[in-house]
């Protein structure tokens, strides 16, 4: 066999067992204090969709919040975070709750659900799938070192 059969019978390999490209969000720490993350996006059934709330550990924790078959629009994400003196909002409102929560009607908070509206920040992505890094220092000024 030649290097040119060689070549092309490990290209063929190589897109016949590379795992299929999956369409997440994803949002890690890279912070020296833990943070709490709670995202939203587009439902397959109509309106958003909000769920939270995933500890991330300090410098580096990672965590996969949205899957691709949980939306019908994967080039728009959302999401709030908060820790260590920080929080990270934005300008589209979603609703939350105190302790763990999945909201199917996310752009409204019912009395009865103990809710609260958040600032989430709109993360749109070309690919449909998007990892989104949280920075900052702590308020002593610790950083984490890659």
């Amino acid at each position: 066999m030649n290097a040119l059969h060689l070549s092309i019978m490990f290209a063929v390999a190589c897109c016949v067992f590379a795992p299929f490209a999956k369409a997440d969000f994803t949002v890690c720490n890279r912070t020296p204090d833990q943070v709490t993350v709670a995202a939203a996006w587009v439902s397959p059934s109509g309106g958003f969709t909000s769920e939270g709330w995933w500890k991330l550990r300090a410098c580096g924790g990672c965590e996969r919040v949205v899957l691709r078959s949980e939306t019908s629009d994967p080039h728009n994400y959302f999401f709030y975070a908060h820790g260590g003196g920080r929080e990270w909002r934005g300008d589209s409102s979603f609703c939350t709750s105190q302790g763990a929560f999945k909201i199917g009607d996310a752009k409204r908070c019912i009395f009865g659900r103990r809710g609260e509206m958040k600032g989430f920040v709109h993360v749109t992505s070309g690919s449909g799938n998007h990892t989104q890094s949280l920075t900052g220092r702590s308020s002593s000024g610790r950083v984490c070192i890659d």
